[in-house]
Order: structure tokens, then C-alpha cells, then sequence
């Protein structure tokens, strides 16, 4: 597994089925209609988990609770994709 990408928490989690049919806010997404408004990342996309996660393990929320966007949020050990990346590799191998 390279840095990033995935979450190291993805691979720790139990061997469960994990459905992403939830948006960020952990909720089934309500039907969008075109034509009716904004389409809103936060609310009608089905990207998460039931805790929150999409496939890769981030959330769409940093470390305050701000909403950031798809794949930009911070995983279940409070670090994002970027603070992967930019950790050594000791710093990694003792997570």
C-alpha cells in the first residue's frame, strides 16, 4: 500500500460489507431533480458509509467539524490524505 490514497484505517476496520449510499452527513441522499436548484455535494451524493467514510476512509470534514469536500476530510485517526503524504515513513509504520 503507497501513502495516501487510501486511509491506513481502511485496511484495519473489520471485514464488514460497507455500502456508500449516504451522503456527508450520513444520511440517505434526498432525490435530486434537475431543473430544481443546486445540486449540492454535502447532501445528494451517495459517497459515504454509515459512519461517514467513502471509500478510501476520508470523510468530507476536517478536524473542526468544517466541511471540505468530497475525498478532502480527515479519516477515523483525525489525519488527511496530505498528512499521509507528507509523513516519513517511520512516522507511518508506527501508526
Amino acid at each position: 500500500m503507497s501513502k495516501g490514497k487510501y486511509s491506513p484505517t481502511c485496511i484495519s476496520l473489520e471485514c464488514k460489507p460497507r455500502e456508500f449510499i449516504y451522503n456527508a452527513l450520513k444520511q440517505i441522499p434526498p432525490e435530486f431533480t434537475p431543473g430544481t436548484g443546486e445540486y449540492d455535494t454535502k447532501i445528494h451524493f451517495p459517497n459515504y458509509d454509515e459512519d461517514g467514510y467513502d471509500s478510501y476512509g476520508y470523510s468530507a470534514f476536517n478536524a473542526n467539524g468544517e466541511y471540505v469536500g468530497i475525498g478532502s476530510g480527515v479519516d477515523r485517526n483525525g489525519l488527511t490524505e496530505w498528512d499521509y503524504l507528507a509523513m516519513s515513513d517511520d512516522e507511518f509504520d508506527s501508526l
